[in-house]
């Protein structure tokens, strides 16, 4: 019997602290994905605002795709869907 209490005990004892570190990898795992979308989401609010400042300069579409593609270092591609975002914004989403 008293090697049945202990192994109940041994159980629980195992179960106890495997749930502690299942919640303490699973926070530390929310806090790093959270903080990578919100450096993201700071990034692409940049990336607006600079095509929004570069298009009121009265800079073209080719030149501002060119230098949002040097200045974040992405494709030209990237740089376009950036751009195509900020017209249909400002278009109110029509094409």
């Amino acid at each position: 019997m008293n090697l049945k209490m202990r192994l109940k005990d041994e159980w629980k004892l195992g179960l106890s602290e495997g749930l502690d570190q299942g919640r303490a990898e699973g926070k530390a795992e929310g806090l790093s994905q959270g903080r990578a979308e919100g450096k993201a989401e700071g990034r692409d609010e940049m990336t607006l605002g600079l095509i929004h400042a570069l298009q009121a300069q009265g800079m073209p579409q080719k030149q501002i795709v060119e230098a949002l593609a040097l200045a974040r270092k992405i494709s030209l591609a990237e740089a376009q869907h950036y751009y195509d975002q900020v017209v249909q914004a400002t278009s109110g989403g029509e094409h």
